[in-house]
């Protein structure tokens, strides 16, 4: 299994083997387990589509996972996270994967304020889907994590199109770099300078009220630093907010994402995990306030 998990991290973060490693994430899919639709406008702009997945059977009124793919908001497609949608569809899950604006077309908080617009067409469009509207879930990775914290914790980004965090019955964070200060020369251009490094930081942002989170940490995480969910989680409790965490000793910030997959031979407990918390995000959890598993 580990000979496996080193050879997805290495086609994942060498730039010529990444879309490599992603297609044989998605080799597995169960495309006979889902419809798709692809390439639905959300906004004008070029890049503003999505992608939709609906369950085989459809259903009325299912729950809904908006799920923001990660690439250090630089890049990263749609298309290549079908195996995520893939998981969550055979628990009955639509799944929309949209994709949003990476540096240099866009720079933060640009990523956010598309996911803004995605939640914009979601509120005049979730019934037409056969979408639940109070049902609906983000869940990101990595930057993705680091964009659906933002728009829930800084309520103006959904206040442009007249909606509120709660349009959200709950987050799942996976690795997400909630509170880190840009260090590169590209993160630099990406965030701003220095002065600038706390509106892009979610604890500052906490009010309380955001749906209840389920924030993952991977123990072997070499990218994001466990002190990134520390200081959410600290943010959250202050003001007596709704926040579960979990660790995973075996994995790092690839694989996580990974277990997903079909493709490779990783157990299913983190997917499941997530889709018990989706279920049901106001009862308390087993592995509440982050305890290894």
């Amino acid at each position: 299994m580990m000979h496996v998990l080193a050879v997805l991290a290495a086609l994942l973060v060498t730039t010529g083997c990444q879309s490599a490693g992603l297609y044989l994430a998605n080799t597995a899919n169960d495309t006979d387990a889902y419809t798709v639709k692809k390439d639905t406008a959300y906004g004008e702009k070029p890049w503003q589509k999505l992608d939709i997945y609906w369950p085989k059977p459809r259903a009325d009124h299912a729950p809904v996972i908006v799920f923001y793919y990660g690439g250090g908001w630089q890049k990263g497609s749609k298309e290549d996270y079908a195996f995520v949608a893939s998981r969550f569809v055979k628990d009955g899950f639509i799944v929309i994967i949209p994709d949003y604006v990476k540096y240099p077309e866009g720079v933060y908080p640009d990523f956010v304020e598309d996911a803004a617009e995605v939640t914009r067409w979601l509120d005049q469009h979730v019934k037409t889907i056969g979408g639940d509207d109070q049902n609906i879930h983000i869940v990101g990775h990595s930057a993705g994590a680091h964009i659906g914290a933002m728009l829930l914790a800084d309520e103006t980004f959904l206040a442009t199109k007249s909606l509120s965090p709660g349009f959200y019955r709950s987050f799942v964070g996976i690795s997400g770099p909630y509170s880190f200060e840009p260090g590169t020369r590209t993160y630099r251009k990406i965030f701003g300078s220095k002065e600038k490094f706390p509106l892009m930081q979610a604890d500052r942002f906490i009010h309380g009220d955001e749906p209840p989170m389920l924030l993952i940490h991977a123990e072997s995480d070499w990218l994001v630093n466990r002190s990134n969910m520390d200081k959410m989680v600290a943010a959250i409790q202050k003001k007596n907010g709704k926040v579960k965490t979990v660790s995973y000793p075996k994995h790092g910030h690839l694989s996580i994402i990974g277990s997903f997959s079909r493709a490779f031979p990783l157990d299913d407990k983190i997917p499941s995990d997530v889709i018990a918390f989706l279920k049901n995000p106001k009862t308390p959890h087993p592995q509440d306030q982050g305890e290894s598993i």
